[in-house]
């Protein structure tokens, strides 16, 4: 799979290969690509289009920033974490 961004004048962003999106609010978006975790942060975030056969995402709004992050570990619960 392939993984691209593509911003154009701070107002619409493409990004393809998507995996997962944890969350999605008007300042940020949380979503897992096929080479990590990305942030988007920014303002009047909405999600213009969405194709999960081609996983690819379009955000409208005005981008602030964008960033990838380590990839996030399943929480163990709290009895795991206690009898370890």
């Amino acid at each position: 799979m392939e993984h691209n961004v593509e911003l154009k004048e701070r107002s619409l962003l493409t990004v393809s290969g998507v995996e997962h999106i944890y969350s999605f609010n008007e300042k940020k978006v949380e979503l897992k690509t096929c080479v990590g975790e990305m942030t988007i942060e920014g303002d009047s975030l909405d999600m213009g289009k969405l194709s999960i056969d081609d996983s690819i995402i379009n955000i409208k709004g005005t981008i602030n920033s964008i960033s990838y992050t380590k990839d996030r570990k399943q929480k163990e619960s709290i009895v795991k974490r206690i009898f370890k």
